[in-house]
């Protein structure tokens, strides 16, 4: 089983190539650093709450994050949810509520999320589906590996006559340690790919950092 992880990372990395190989040639590439720390933990029987903040460093201005979701579950399988972000990006500010579907089978789970994306100065509310599948084991005591593939579709532009298309494409591949009973630690690899039909396609490598204290 411990090759599994590997295995499944090397799998969505190829996924992601075949699926856009001209726009592949084209690419610029870029790296960020997102390190994030909370809180999370269960406020009523089968139903979780976490708090989020949220560093991505980058070329140029930083980006910081403030979220908040919950989770109830419905039945054994079947999670709804929602929550907010409040991203700033040198002053430009964009406020994101999102809902969210997630259908767990054995190590795998799927989740759907709509996103509504308001943006400073821009004509109107922007929308966003993303379609996760991500897959979790046991790697190791009190270690979880984790694998995940991401669609994030525009289904409308924050500005009138903007596309819809493919905003990216998400790969994540790493590993979460139990450090303390209160305490997770998360560290990881995500591959953004942004498709435009420009041919500007934009490839994002990004380590991840988080910790999270569990109440």
């Amino acid at each position: 089983m411990s090759n599994t992880l590997p295995v499944l990372a090397i799998g969505f990395a190829a996924l992601g190539a075949i699926m856009q190989p001209s726009a592949a040639r084209a690419a610029t590439s870029d790296d960020e650093l997102w390190i994030e720390t909370g809180i999370k933990g269960d406020i009523a029987p089968g139903t979780d709450f976490k708090l989020e903040l949220e560093t991505r460093r980058r070329d140029g201005p930083n980006e910081y994050i403030l979220g908040a979701e919950f989770n109830t579950d419905v039945s054994d399988a079947v999670a709804l949810g929602g929550g907010i972000e409040i991203h700033d990006e040198d002053g430009f500010t964009e406020v994101r509520p999102y809902q969210q579907l997630t259908f767990g089978v054995g190590k795998f789970d799927f989740r759907s999320r709509i996103e509504e994306r308001f943006y400073d100065g821009a004509d109107r509310m922007a929308l966003r589906l993303r379609q996760r599948a991500r897959f979790r084991t046991p790697i190791a005591n009190k270690v979880t590996g984790f694998a995940s593939g991401e669609l994030l579709y525009q289904l409308r532009d924050r500005n009138e006559g903007g596309p819809q298309r493919i905003d990216q494409w998400r790969l994540n591949a790493g590993a979460t340690a139990r450090i303390t009973p209160t305490l997770d630690l998360t560290g990881g690899y995500l591959f953004q790919i942004r498709p435009r039909d420009n041919g500007n396609t934009r490839h994002t490598h990004v380590s991840q950092v988080s910790l999270f204290y569990r109440f």
